[in-house]
């Protein structure tokens, strides 16, 4: 569901500077939000040491005090979190800085709320509420592209108690800037660059699919899908072209302001919940699902799709509302062939005995209330099982 309240249809609040090669210009672009800056990082997501030491010399030239955080090994859980809260707390911190990836981006956002409000992060999931006051400011310099998540105001956490991922969103999570350079994901092999970019176009399709979007939303995401299919194949084979990367990054960034207004969906649902009970990535479980998701609403959303098979560049001209949106699957297809993509969750050794759990985990998180149809529990099994 929004998080924005229902009058406003379009709000987006975060300063953006993207730009190839700009890591050094962060501490200047940070001095306008903060001082005295937590720069937090995962230690298994901290891609790039040498633009991280950049980043460091940046803000020390340009803020009074930078601290590096990386007590966090892999993805966090609440006592991390409130950990890490309290660190900011005693550091007197004016602002806190992400770098990193998925996890990174999540745990800051946790973090620039606990840290001003009286709560523990799983009072975040339970008590509702219970965030009064706004958080510190969040800087967010992504290692490479999030799926839109390094500018919209959602966090997931790994829940201590049963193991599950837990989501949470508010109006107070959208960061105050946000600094992407392509650059840092230089590093990334053509597999990660496929996955990554399958992913973003994942999240671009479940925006669209939201009842929420509108053509403020559709436009962003849209050119997103444009981004992703004209440059997906030709980045992978040049991984060190900037050019391409960039077009990712600006890619997710506009699926970010599109999902932030309109909404994430089953997919982003279905992923979340994968990526908890198996060993995929969100990434991986992003991509693979995708097809079958757009298969399921295929006739609930033609329209949406016809607009969709258009952003990929497919012949929709002299045929019907139904066939011109059976070619927007189409046309994700042939992405997935040309990149050699699996389709198949069977592929990457998930069980089938797992797939009534990540059904389960999935029909809890409120955002499916932006689905087009309502989605009974048995239905979302039948979508795994036919990914499977």
């Amino acid at each position: 569901m929004p998080v924005l309240p229902e009058w406003i249809n379009f709000h987006f609040p975060p300063k953006i500077h993207i730009e190839t090669d700009c890591s050094y210009k962060s501490g200047g672009l940070v001095k306008n939000i903060g001082s005295r800056a937590i720069l937090l990082s995962i230690q298994s997501e901290m891609e790039n040491p040498d633009e991280l030491t950049i980043i460091k010399t940046s803000l020390e030239k340009h803020i009074e005090g930078v601290i590096i955080y990386d007590d966090i090994e892999a993805e966090p859980n609440f006592k991390q979190l409130d950990s890490a809260a309290y660190f900011a707390r005693i550091s007197n911190a004016d602002c806190i800085v992400a770098y990193g990836g998925f996890d990174s981006i999540n745990a800051c956002k946790a973090v620039s709320l606990l840290a001003t409000n009286d709560c523990f992060a799983e009072e975040l999931f339970l008590v509702k509420g219970k965030v009064k006051n706004p958080p510190l400011p969040l800087v967010i310099i992504p290692t490479r592209p999030v799926l839109g998540n390094e500018v919209s105001p959602f966090l997931s956490i790994i829940d201590d108690r049963d193991r599950n991922r837990k989501y949470f969103a508010h109006e107070w999570l959208f960061p105050k800037l946000v600094i992407v350079d392509p650059k840092i994901a230089i590093t990334l092999s053509s597999q990660e660059i496929a996955k990554t970019g399958i992913a973003i176009l994942s999240s671009a399709v479940d925006t669209i699919l939201s009842k929420f979007s509108n053509e403020l939303t559709n436009s962003s995401a849209l050119r997103a899908i444009e981004l992703i299919s004209k440059n997906i194949v030709p980045a992978t084979r040049d991984p060190k072209s900037m050019g391409h990367k960039y077009s990712l990054a600006s890619a997710s960034i506009l699926t970010g302001i599109s999902q932030s207004v309109s909404s994430l969906g089953l997919n982003y649902a279905l992923s979340l919940a994968a990526t908890n009970i198996t060993n995929l990535d969100i990434y991986q479980a992003m991509g693979i699902l995708l097809p079958h998701v757009m298969e399921y609403n295929l006739t609930s959303s033609a329209g949406k799709y016809v607009l969709i098979a258009k952003a990929l560049d497919e012949d929709v001209s002299n045929i019907s509302v139904i066939e011109a949106a059976i070619k927007a699957v189409e046309g994700i297809r042939k992405i997935y062939l040309e990149l050699k993509i699996p389709q198949r969750l069977s592929e990457y050794e998930v069980k089938k005995i797992d797939l009534p759990g990540i059904a389960s985990l999935a029909s809890t998180y409120s955002f499916l209330d932006s689905l087009p149809r309502d989605l009974p529990k048995n239905e979302i099994e039948t979508i795994l099982v036919a990914a499977f």
